[in-house]
């Protein structure tokens, strides 16, 4: 069930960028890049490795926290 509705997440996040792209026709290039990255990130969690899986995704996690605390530091200093 958790990945038939990431799956469904994905392909709305997909259409939505989509959607955006036909509005404002000058962020294809993001929109485009947004959409494969999003297909690819969904392709890659309906992987059958759980190991692999797992791994990924505290990296991503991580990742996602140290970006946040780097982004912090960054606008705490007056740098951003």
């Amino acid at each position: 069930m958790i990945r038939e509705a990431i799956l469904f997440g994905g392909a709305l996040y997909i259409l939505i960028t989509l959607a955006q792209i036909i509005d404002r026709p000058i962020i294809w290039l993001e929109g485009l890049v947004v959409s494969v990255v999003l297909a690819g990130a969904t392709a890659y969690y309906l992987m059958q490795d759980e190991h692999n899986l797992h791994q990924s995704e505290i990296i991503a996690l991580w990742a996602a926290v140290l970006l946040f605390l780097i982004y912090g530091v960054l606008k705490y200093g007056g740098f951003l």
